[in-house]
């Protein structure tokens, strides 16, 4: 290396020093590697998304780089299984698990969750732009079995509902014809629309009706951490109620193609 390469070498190291000198985290909390907030996170758009070289996105991934920019960190993702995340939280191989995660009981049980970022909102994919849970009696509707929608949608509707294992068999079935109406989250068909999916299908979101809890309170979506780090549980929680107040979650759900209402969350809650 010649003097004047050392010379520019010697520059940069010491500009970027001296930026990382200039970086005041807004809150003080420990992390599984210094100087990084490690996050576990799969392939479920527009939630999270990973591409190639492992590059992450997604609401939730946009969400932790702000939390990350904002206390000096850089973001570092573990790429898993979606089977993965909460174990990788649990064993402290991560710092954060990301990818449309539930506020629910059991869950708080041995996780820490986060203040809601956003709601998961009930939606009714058909033809005809079903909007409320009347237009869907006598209809042929379908769920996923399991899913949170579809015991309540049983135990609300007089004609049966048709159980799927998972959405790719509901979605076949929809855009077949076997079903009039697909209940599922707006965030996923809202994206897979956006995608080319779904042609001539319109995606609505369910009006409340008591009859469906969910309709009314929709699922609350959270970033997963240990409980063990409560340092971090208080810094992320101050950080995501901050950004409700400045409109920056409503505007990354905008930006990635969701309502901003999604980010009227109410207090926090948990699905028993």
């Amino acid at each position: 290396m010649n003097k004047l390469s050392l010379l520019g070498f010697c520059l940069v190291a010491m500009s970027q020093a001296a930026a990382a000198q200039d970086c005041t985290p807004k809150h003080e909390f420990p992390t599984v590697t210094p100087g990084a907030l490690t996050v576990a996170v799969y392939n479920y758009p527009p939630f999270a998304t990973v591409g190639d070289g492992n590059a992450i996105g997604g609401i939730d991934t946009e969400v932790v780089n702000l939390i990350a920019e904002r206390n000096c960190l850089k973001v570092v993702p573990a790429v898993v299984d979606p089977s993965a995340v909460i174990q990788n939280v649990l064993t402290r191989k991560v710092d954060l698990g990301i990818g449309d995660w539930f506020r629910t009981a059991e869950r708080a049980k041995v996780l820490g969750l986060s203040y809601p970022m956003y709601v998961d909102q009930m939606a009714f994919y058909s033809r005809e732009g079903y909007s409320t849970l009347a237009e869907l009696e006598g209809k042929r509707v379908g769920a996923v079995s399991g899913f949170l929608y579809a015991g309540q949608l049983e135990r609300a509707l007089e004609s049966s509902v048709v159980l799927y294992p998972n959405p790719v068999a509901l979605a076949q079935d929809l855009m077949t014809g076997r079903i009039d109406v697909a209940v599922e989250g707006y965030g996923t068909g809202a994206y897979a629309k956006s995608q080319g999916a779904y042609e001539g299908v319109e995606i609505v979101i369910a009006q409340p009706d008591e009859r469906v809890p969910v309709s009314v309170e929709p699922a609350q979506i959270a970033l997963l951490y240990h409980p063990g780090n409560p340092e971090l549980g208080a810094a992320i929680d101050a950080e995501i109620q901050e950004f409700h107040t400045t409109g920056q979650i409503a505007d990354i759900l905008e930006a990635n193609g969701l309502e901003r209402s999604g980010a009227e969350t109410g207090e926090p809650r948990l699905i028993e």
